[in-house]
């Protein structure tokens, strides 16, 4: 199994690949598939923005019922409006719309100062320091409800615009470490800056 430089390589040599083929998607498959390997966790996607919304892109391991439940981030009422803020602003639910919005407070440990969420144990966060309570912020506990323990949301940027998530999720408890989330930080960094070149070349805006 690869150790995280080699991942890192081998994610360069991917993200390589990228720039010369304008279909994202099948590369960041494989991208994820070696994340998954690495990590250990059997769950794994990256949520890329579209509109207002940040859906996901591209999955391993999250079942059909997860992905249409907890895929969609903009929070609506009950006539099926996108709530806003007073900015004008999406609102965006659940602790992937915090780290999308960079809604987040490094002070607390569930947070890094490079806008990442990580815990090692969901039910303990829930029972013990509910971000709906630390952190002001009103979660779907959804992966909780689903099994998963341990959790990372990593905000995949292009200059100083997130333009997506990676999320990695494990149904076994203390799968990471604040090491490992800089690593995983600095892989979503490049892989944030390839992807949003290539959707602009996409859209003819280079």
């Amino acid at each position: 199994m690869p150790g995280c430089a080699d991942l890192a390589e081998r994610v360069e040599e991917l993200l390589g690949r990228v720039q010369g083929d304008l279909d994202a998607q099948p590369i960041l498959e494989q991208i994820i598939d070696l994340i998954a390997q690495v990590s250990e966790c059997e769950s794994v996607g990256i949520r890329w923005k579209a509109g207002e919304d940040y859906p996901y892109f591209v999955t391993r391991g999250f079942g059909r019922e997860f992905i249409v439940r907890e895929g969609p981030l903009c929070a609506r009422d009950a006539a099926g409006l996108i709530l806003r803020h007073p900015d004008g602003s999406a609102q965006l639910a659940c602790m992937c719309g915090a780290v999308a919005q960079g809604n987040v407070n490094p002070r607390l440990p569930i947070f890094t100062h490079g806008g990442s969420f990580w815990t090692n144990g969901t039910t303990g966060l829930l029972r013990e320091a509910p971000p709906s309570d630390s952190a002001k912020i009103k979660t779907r506990n959804y992966c909780n409800e689903a099994g998963y323990e341990s959790v990372a949301l990593i905000p995949l940027r292009a200059g100083d615009e997130t333009m997506g998530i990676l999320q990695l999720n494990s149904r076994m408890s203390g799968r990471f470490t604040a090491e490992l989330i800089e690593e995983y930080e600095t892989l979503a960094r490049r892989i944030g800056e390839a992807v949003a070149r290539v959707m602009r070349e996409q859209l003819g805006q280079v």
